[in-house]
């Protein structure tokens, strides 16, 4: 699957590079067309989301009824929030109106950190970060229009690097032993819907609501025990799914062959 998914977007980068010879850049001083047959967009996006699933439930079960004792003798329960950021690239080819072929590279990382409150010591971590590759097709529902509503179903791999129990290792008094970063690696898919508006110089600029599905298989268990309340980290499981849900913004250049 991962061989399959990279061959793809290496002829979609080839198609582009092809493409590109026969733009014409002169139309960039006109106003805007809007997407129709034969157009390509190429774009960087910026997405900032909350995560969900089975191993961010996994990090809040390792460490529920843990606690952290502060220097002023302060003892607080560990709790933690986790915010997730995507940014990449986008390059889309329209061989019909409406109807458009998209491919993205692209970098996740999620960010774990205590709630502790601004009175005292917080910590962060990363607990995931990966690059993958997506492909789908995208639904335009105007053409040749200066605004623009798309819905992107897309299925990807992804490769990255989980770091269980990030917090639990500074914030925990007593160390415990295991390896907690793994390789991580699997299939990932989901949709995104957008509003696009095309302005002068080929510029266009779209917001719209992201979800993606990571199916995430490690190369082993975490094999680690919460010394405190003696629970095992994710009942010894290396396999489960991180979904995010993110408002995401695009920018970039449309370009006509």
């Amino acid at each position: 699957m991962k061989k399959i998914f990279i061959i793809v977007h290496l002829f979609l980068l080839l198609l582009l590079m092809k493409s590109l010879y026969a733009v014409e850049f002169d139309e960039l001083d006109k106003p805007p067309e809007g997407a129709h047959r034969g157009q390509m967009l190429l774009g960087v996006f910026l997405s900032i989301g909350l995560p969900q699933g089975d191993f961010i439930d996994a990090e809040d079960e390792f460490l529920k009824d843990s606690t952290h004792t502060f220097e002023n003798e302060t003892v607080k329960l560990i709790e933690v929030s986790h915010l997730s950021f995507g940014f990449g690239i986008s390059f889309e080819y329209m061989p019909f109106d409406r109807v458009g072929i998209k491919s993205k590279l692209r970098r996740t990382v999620i960010v774990q950190k205590t709630n502790f409150g601004a009175e005292y010591k917080n910590w962060r971590g990363y607990l995931y970060r990966d690059y993958a590759l997506y492909l789908g097709p995208t639904i335009h529902t105007t053409y040749r229009k200066s605004w623009d509503f798309t819905l992107t179903p897309v299925i990807g791999y992804a490769y990255g690097r989980y770091a269980a129990t990030t917090i639990a290792r500074k914030t925990i008094e007593e160390t415990y032993p295991g390896e907690t970063r793994k390789d991580a690696m699997g299939l990932s898919y989901g949709a995104e819907l957008n509003f696009t508006a095309y302005l002068s110089r080929g510029i266009f600029l779209s917001i719209g609501f992201e979800w993606l599905r990571n199916a995430i298989s490690l190369d082993s268990a975490v094999e680690v025990t919460n010394p405190q309340t003696g629970v095992e980290y994710f009942d010894g499981k290396s396999s489960g799914n991180i979904d995010t849900y993110s408002i995401i913004i695009t920018s970039g250049y449309a370009f006509s062959n």
